[in-house]
């Protein structure tokens, strides 16, 4: 579960992508990657920005889709093409003069355990690897792309307090 008092601590949320904002598959046909996106995730991953929060992607991938999406929901950065992501969670650490225990990660595969194993509150997708639960601090019920994302930034939320005020403007 997430703890109120880890969540108070949170500054940045950061994700990998392929796994976790979708459900890991890639389409080919087109001439670029076809990936999904679920709608509800992107809109609490918005939440989570008027909240105040750095959102930010890593993923070992690189598309054009990725790029979009992130561009769509106003992510503060998006880091593709990465082979040790614990390498860039340094840069970013450093870029956004972060602490690893001010960031919640969502990894759904072993590339993201260096990561999961640094940051305050270790996520894993319900469909991730079994490895993963030897970092992880929760395992979300919803698989990636199908709702894992708004499901932890729900709990997140709420931890943090915020989560009332958030949903009110949709309260009229």
């Amino acid at each position: 579960m997430i703890s109120a008092e880890k969540a108070s601590l949170i500054k940045a949320v950061i994700l990998d992508i392929d796994g976790v904002l979708t459900d890991g598959r890639v389409g080919y046909g087109a001439p670029e990657l076809i990936k999904f996106f679920h709608y509800r995730d992107g809109h609490w991953l918005k939440l989570a920005i008027r909240a105040g929060l750095i959102v930010g992607l890593i993923s070992g991938r690189s598309s054009q889709a990725n790029r979009q999406r992130a561009a769509e929901l106003g992510l503060t950065f998006i880091r593709e093409d990465i082979h040790d992501k614990l390498e860039e969670f340094e840069k970013v650490l450093a870029e956004y003069q972060l602490k690893p225990e001010e960031c919640l990660y969502i990894g759904d595969d072993v590339i993201d355990m260096p990561v999961l194993s640094r940051v305050g509150i270790p996520v894993a997708v319900a469909d991730a690897v079994p490895e993963l639960d030897e970092v992880a601090v929760y395992r979300t019920t919803a698989p990636g792309g199908h709702g894992a994302v708004c499901e932890t930034m729900r709990l997140l939320l709420k931890a943090r307090g915020d989560l009332d005020g958030l949903l009110e403007r949709y309260r009229r």
